[in-house]
């Protein structure tokens, strides 16, 4: 067995640097990258990744109070932040606007409009080098925040749901929702 103290070798990473939002196309049943957008206005501690709690479903044993099984099931990743920035070729990437020919008017879909985009939280890891939150396929739920100008200024809530999705690693691939890279290269 071996015992590990953390302190000394300890990751801790903060302060995100940028987010990196890749628009993924459907190109007949598959996703392939597009423009890739790096936000640098964002609100203040909105930038969040999250999971939600795993769901169990408990299967009862008839002759005993211990249950047979229990299935457990990962929860969601979640992510979630406030772009204060409405240039129209963002809001329509990321919201699912659309631009009349001139870009001189932007306008909200008239329903739900399925978008997904890769997502990279990038942070300074500290040595030197950036670390990155990434969810390969995100499926956006994004909406305009258009409240409290006085105050604050417009924007859009980034945010969805991570779904698996393949990620080629050198030779091996892995079925992930979500990873962190201890050594992101910024895209140019």
């Amino acid at each position: 067995m071996t015992v590990t103290k953390t302190g000394a070798s300890a990751r801790i990473i903060s302060k995100p640097k940028a987010i990196v939002a890749t628009v993924l196309t459907n190109n007949g049943g598959a996703l392939t990258k597009g423009d890739t957008y790096i936000f640098e206005h964002i609100l203040k501690d909105s930038t969040k990744f999250s999971q939600d709690d795993p769901d169990k479903q408990t299967i009862e044993n008839e002759v005993s109070d211990t249950p047979i099984k229990e299935v457990v099931t990962a929860g969601a990743y979640n992510f979630e932040a406030t772009v204060e920035d409405i240039q129209p070729d963002i809001v329509c990437a990321m919201c699912g606007f659309e631009a009349n020919e001139g870009k001189t008017k932007i306008y909200a879909p008239a329903g739900y409009k399925e978008v997904y985009a890769e997502i990279a939280v990038v942070l300074d890891g500290g040595d030197g080098k950036l670390v990155a939150q990434v969810a390969p396929k995100v499926q956006l739920n994004s909406k305009l925040i258009l409240e409290s100008l006085s105050s604050s200024v417009a924007g859009f809530t980034l945010a969805g749901t991570a779904q698996n999705t393949n990620v080629q690693d050198g030779s091996k691939t892995y079925d992930t929702p979500f990873f962190i890279d201890y050594n992101y290269t910024m895209p140019v």
